[in-house]
């Protein structure tokens, strides 16, 4: 199976991080965000990841080295954009990469554990043309959903049907027949064709309230998300930390990071090989080249 991963956003809302890293590259615990989505995807059977990038695009080879990118022994292909291509623009342009059968389209700042395997088998149970993760306890909730059929009727009240229950959550299913209603621009949203196929009655969704489920949209959403996921691997072994600081238990500390004894973090992010200055820091996020206090 193939999975595509949105990573060419300019993330606006994340700045100033993502002036430093594209927002699917940001440290959560030991590792880029992009490879908890990966390996959520690898164990419910994807193969062959393709990943869309646009700025910062340094960043994703030093993450996925050439000649051959690739994690945990599956393929990684990147398409890169001169400037982002917008949600319909970017599948557009990965068509030459889509091998027969379903695609798996992910959000790049999407955190969470939604198990794939029951968005497929509902994908194939219902025969539809794309399927929906969905939730309705949180968040921008504009999508109509009706339980009993299993079918979307309706997102951003654009065919005014009913109101928003759920929210769309990152994550969707699409058939190769989609291609056929894409327009002849390179750049386009995928909402256009998402009402289309609503209309058709053959969008449906799976509702995963249950999940860990986190969008990594802004500095604030990032901090809160680290704070709030439980995770064993929240100091690096590799990290030097002074027996005179002070660091609460919930922050997370990088690979190589240099903690000193006149240092006191409490609920702090301290990315890899960052050398923290003396201080005492609340609620921020340290980088080797910025702080940014959320």
């Amino acid at each position: 199976m193939q999975a595509f991963i949105l990573g060419a956003g300019l993330g606006t809302r994340l700045a100033p991080l993502s002036l430093i890293l594209p927002k699917p590259l940001m440290p959560v615990f030991q590792k880029p965000l992009i490879q908890h989505t990966m390996d959520n995807f690898i164990k419910d059977g994807v193969t062959e990841f393709i990943i869309n990038t646009s700025c910062l695009e340094f960043a994703w080879d030093k993450a996925f080295p050439y000649p051959e990118p690739q994690y945990r022994g599956c393929s990684v292909t990147f398409s890169h954009e001169e400037e982002p291509l917008d949600s319909g623009g970017g599948v557009k342009k990965i068509l030459p990469l889509w091998k027969k059968g379903p695609l798996i389209v992910h959000n790049g700042d999407i955190l969470t554990d939604i198990p794939l395997r029951d968005l497929l088998s509902e994908h194939y149970r219902s025969g539809n043309l794309l399927t929906m993760a969905l939730r309705s306890v949180d968040g921008n909730r504009n999508v109509g959903f009706d339980p009993a059929s299993g079918h979307i009727t309706d997102m951003r009240h654009a065919l005014n049907i009913n109101p928003g229950t759920h929210q769309f959550a990152g994550t969707y299913i699409m058939e190769p027949e989609v291609a056929s209603m894409f327009p002849n621009d390179d750049k386009f949203s995928i909402f256009p064709i998402w009402l289309e196929i609503i209309k058709q009655g053959r969008a449906g969704g799976v509702v995963f309230d249950w999940a860990n489920w986190h969008e990594i949209g802004s500095p604030h959403a990032y901090l809160d998300a680290i704070l709030e996921l439980p995770s064993s691997q929240r100091i690096h072994p590799s990290a030097s930390i002074s027996a005179l600081a002070e660091i609460s238990e919930d922050c997370v500390i990088g690979q190589d990071a240099v903690i000193p004894s006149d240092c006191e973090l409490d609920d702090c992010i301290v990315w890899p090989r960052t050398h923290v200055a003396p201080g005492a820091y609340h609620r921020a996020i340290i980088t080797p080249r910025i702080t940014v206090q959320v």
